[in-house]
């Protein structure tokens, strides 16, 4: 089955001149830059093609064959890597330009497939916030939060649903596109589809109340789950999420039932692959987990109860993995202290005990493993993902690519990102120490560039972001 690639989605860009550093204090600065989710190699403003740039890293992190490389000199025309080596020859009659990372290591550009960009819930529940944030509040919080996670080293995300009733999500992936303001190039889920009190409802509002609260997107039955689909993708939806297990979150749900009939569950996917899009799903217990698989999604989130039969059946039909376990740990920190219902840590605990082992059981089993970091909590934290998984996973090469390479086959880009290779685009972060010794040396990101382009510099003595 085709899906668009990075350069083929619908959202055109507009030529913009390359600019400085983004000021990161003003969230509403627009910026130059054309990287984003629908940018086209035609749409490159003049200046951007013929940009020659130099990059002289002491070790290059080469994902695709597990390989740490001394010395390495990546040379970029524009947007794109033309070369990569010892040494690297740019035409005799170009201006080049040289950054030296001589003292770094650099890797490809991160990449997190599990962003909810407008959720905080740090003292609060998910039915008290969501329902008081407006869509423009939500824009704007999205914005902040997205530049917040380019910063940190992520030049692609993947929204698996937000909780807007509106599409703030689509507008802020466009609005980046366009190159009106700064980010990671965006694949978006507008929506987390639920059952009527599923995780994607909110549940713990009287039934009495004159007006009925209810979560951005439900859907019970065939036609209904149909008709939810196509309201996403006429909308602007670039994948589709389905809440198919109840969640850890929310409140009055159970997360080890599967949230729709196994009619249900296939009517969402023939409708999303029938259009060409691919298909997500939140699921806690194996029976969600499996029916998802079974139907044909293209992923699934969390899998935190998960069955030896059921890991090998997503090896077998190549079903993606995003553990996302850093989350449940903040939970469960925050709930230690007291920042988390009763409810909510009761559930928490359950899913705790046995996630470590789900992501033992796919990773023996050969399914490959995708870096989410599900923020429920502060954007700063996200990277610490990459660190969570290498406490269960063990094997930092495994980790760095399901953040990098594994991330980008299951967005169907890897033909343009996910490794530093010649003809990728040249996105490419950089550390002083390397993941591969320390997970945690992840956490150091201080160079990110971004198509060709450099959009944070926090090393000492260089120019720095603001």
């Amino acid at each position: 089955m085709h899906y668009p690639s990075v350069s083929s989605q619908r959202t055109s860009v507009r030529p913009v001149a390359a600019s400085v550093l983004l000021s990161w204090a003003c969230i509403l600065a627009p910026s130059s830059a054309t990287a984003a989710a629908a940018t086209a190699v035609e749409a490159a403003a003049p200046d951007d093609e013929a940009r020659w740039v130099e990059v002289r890293c002491g070790i290059v992190l080469d994902v695709e064959q597990r390989r740490a490389l001394r010395e390495q000199r990546i040379l970029i025309e524009g947007a794109w890597i033309r070369a990569i080596g010892g040494e690297v020859d740019a035409p005799p009659d170009v201006e080049l330009q040289t950054i030296d990372l001589s003292d770094h290591v650099c890797m490809p550009g991160l990449m997190d497939a599990h962003v909810h960009l407008f959720i905080d819930l740090v003292g609060r529940t998910l039915d008290e916030a969501a329902p008081t944030q407006s869509s423009a509040y939500n824009a704007l919080m999205g914005l902040r939060n997205a530049q917040t996670l380019l910063r940190l080293g992520f030049t692609t995300i993947r929204v698996p649903g937000d909780m807007d009733y509106h599409y703030a999500g689509i507008e802020l992936r466009d609005a980046i596109a366009r190159g009106e303001f700064r980010g990671p190039r965006m694949f978006v889920a507008p929506h987390a589809i639920s059952p009527f009190g599923g995780h994607g409802d909110f549940n713990s509002y009287a039934p009495d109340l004159p007006h009925l609260v209810q979560g951005p997107m439900i859907a019970d039955g065939v036609d209904a789950v149909r008709r939810a689909v196509r309201r996403e993708i006429k909308y602007g939806a670039d994948w589709i999420k389905v809440m198919a297990s109840g969640g850890v979150m929310s409140q009055h749900d159970d997360p080890e039932v599967a949230a729709y009939s196994a009619e249900e569950f296939r009517a969402f996917v023939e409708e999303a692959h029938r259009h060409r899009k691919k298909i997500t799903a939140h699921a806690h217990g194996d029976a969600g987990i499996r029916a998802a698989v079974e139907a044909g999604f293209d992923s699934i989130e969390h899998a935190t109860l998960m069955e030896p039969e059921t890991a090998r059946l997503m090896a077998e039909r190549g079903t993606f993995y995003v553990p996302t376990v850093y989350v449940v740990d903040w939970i469960l920190e925050r709930g230690a202290s007291g920042g988390i219902s009763a409810n909510n840590l009761e559930k928490a605990e359950l899913v705790s005990k046995r996630h470590g082992e789900s992501v033992a059981l796919a990773t023996e089993a050969g399914v490959r493993l995708v870096i989410g970091s599900d923020p429920i909590f502060p954007m700063e934290e996200a990277i610490r993902e990459f660190t969570a998984l290498a406490k269960r996973v063990r094997d930092n090469w495994t980790v760095l690519r399901a953040g990098t390479l594994h991330a980008a086959e299951m967005l169907g880009i890897d033909d343009e990102l996910g490794s530093l290779a010649v003809g990728k685009r040249a996105d490419l972060v950089a550390t002083p120490r390397s993941p591969i010794e320390q997970m945690m040396n992840i956490e150091q990101v201080d160079f990110v560039m971004q198509d060709g382009l450099v959009v944070h510099d926090g090393r000492d003595g260089e120019r720095a972001s603001p």
